[in-house]
Order: structure tokens, then sequence, then C-alpha cells
């Protein structure tokens, strides 16, 4: 990503207002998010648009779930436990950011 680019934040939930509530902070803070409401579509979405940092519910709607999604995706196993603030998510985000860069 070039100097500037925002960093883009997939929150996979099926819970609209989860999701709406979490992107809308991090859209406050600088972040591009990304929402979809299943595995299937996260995965699909982070395939195609390759965000910077996943963000997934354990319990999701069809047959994989969000450890399956995870595991799929070849992120660490490393979790922030929801619900949350959204400041804890931020943090996690820029930490998770920072180890790869």
């Amino acid at each position: 990503m070039s100097a500037g680019t925002p960093l883009r934040v997939l929150l996979v939930d099926d819970s609209i207002d989860e999701r709406e509530r979490y992107a809308e902070y991090l859209r406050t803070r600088g972040f591009c998010t990304l929402q979809a409401a299943t595995a299937h579509d996260g995965f699909r979405m982070a395939a195609d648009l390759a965000p910077a940092v996943v963000v997934t519910d354990i319990k999701l709607p069809g047959s994989e779930d969000g450890l399956a999604l995870t595991s799929r995706l070849k992120h660490d196993e490393r979790f922030l436990p929801k619900p949350c603030e959204p400041a804890e998510l931020e943090a996690a985000v820029v930490e998770m950011v920072g180890q790869r860069a």
C-alpha cells in the first residue's frame, strides 16, 4: 500500500448492528471497511479485495463458522473476543498490521 492509503479491514459478522458499529468507528479512524454476513462471502471478499485485516465472529450462519474461515485464510489464530469496545478493535488492528510491516 502506498502512503496515505487507508488500510482495508474486512468485518465478517451475521449481525448487521455489530458490523455497522465497528465499521462506522473504524471509518472515523481512517480505515476503509468492508463487510460480509457469512464465511462464504467473507472468504470471497478477502480473496478478491485482499484486506489488511479480517475480523470475524465465531458463530456464523451456514456450513462454515468464523474459525473455519480464519483457518482458510491462514491468519494467525489470535482473536480479539467480541463484544469489545471499538477502541480495542482499533488497537488490535493497528498492532496486527504493525507486526506484518
